[in-house]
């Protein structure tokens, strides 16, 4: 398992923002309240859901980004694709998405379910995508 400088400087040479570096070291309230309730971080003792998942997958191929309870969202190095694995669910990722976008997308609209008001998602986007894509992850996912 990864140390959190192990897991910071990997996160950084994926090029994804620094706000998910803080994602995965320190959780959603230290980047926006509104990801308080969301976003746990990654915890590295190695009895946790995170550990479980990588345990039971290809773990040199994947990178945690975040945990939501017992699931991890993960970036696959394997072939580039983001996922969300449940600890307890070890027959494959519960999600799948072909970019960050779909990613934050995916949290986004848990936080609209959530009844996140507009102007905190719109924040929270504007943390993690680039400007010209924070319209398209503000539209809620068909569930």
């Amino acid at each position: 398992m990864d140390t959190t400088d192990e897991l910071a400087r990997r996160i950084r040479e994926r090029g994804l923002p620094e706000a998910v570096v803080s994602l995965a070291l320190h959780g959603g309230a230290a980047v926006h309240p509104a990801l308080d309730l969301h976003v746990d971080y990654i915890d590295l003792t190695g009895d946790d859901p995170t550990s479980a998942v990588l345990g039971a997958t290809e773990s040199e191929y994947m990178l945690p980004l975040w945990m939501t309870g017992a699931t991890t969202t993960v970036f696959s190095r394997g072939d580039g694709s983001y996922e969300l694995w449940n600890a307890e669910d070890e027959s494959g990722p519960w999600e799948r998405w072909s970019d960050f976008g779909g990613v934050v997308r995916s949290l986004l609209t848990d936080l609209w379910e959530s009844e996140v008001d507009e102007a905190q998602r719109r924040e929270v986007a504007e943390l993690l995508v680039p400007k010209e894509q924070v319209d398209a992850v503000l539209e809620p996912e068909e569930r």
